[in-house]
């Protein structure tokens, strides 16, 4: 892959990319209202790009493909936790538009796309927007929820290293 970007002449766009990565979104290809929607259209493809990340709904997920034995599927894909977490602890700017309802967000996001990214409150919840602009839509984001459940994500993510690690130290003293 760094040869492909070499070879490519993209070696200053990726420095840009990793240096500011809170300037750009996670890059989706596709947005689905519904999962079914999403296995359809990934059983339609003769052959998917893989892996690809998609939306539904405001949640990111990996579609992939396999050649060999053209298995597909789809698995929730926590890409954009990272960046709430860090955005939130720069500070949520005590003055971010606030609205009744997510209609009422969706329509306001219509006129003042986030630049990848704003917060904004509906009913006292502040959410984190983020603009797909090639999708030319908006997700957003319940920062509380979204928060709780990624540390609760990355703790059983923990458990598992160390109950792997801890396997494999009994394995080897066989």
């Amino acid at each position: 892959m760094v040869n492909f970007i070499a070879d490519t002449k993209q070696l200053t766009a990726v420095e840009d990319y990793v240096n500011n990565r809170l300037e750009y979104a996670p890059l989706a290809i596709a947005h689905f209202t519904t999962r079914d929607d999403a296995e359809a259209w990934l059983k339609g493809l003769a052959e998917p790009l893989s892996p690809a990340r998609i939306l539904i709904g405001d949640e990111y997920y990996l579609a992939w493909y396999s050649r060999e034995d053209n298995a597909r599927g789809m698995y929730r894909d926590y890409i954009i936790e990272p960046y709430i977490e860090e955005l939130a602890a720069r500070g949520i700017p005590p003055a971010t538009p606030a609205f009744e309802t997510r209609a009422e967000a969706g329509m306001w996001l219509k006129n003042h796309p986030a630049a990848p990214f704003d917060f904004v409150s509906i009913a006292g919840e502040h959410y984190l927007a983020v603009h797909h602009k090639r999708l030319m839509r908006h997700t957003l984001h319940p920062v509380a929820s979204t928060l709780t459940e990624w540390e609760e994500t990355k703790r059983a993510a923990e458990r598992e290293r160390a109950r792997d690690a801890a396997a494999e130290t009994e394995g080897g003293g066989e």
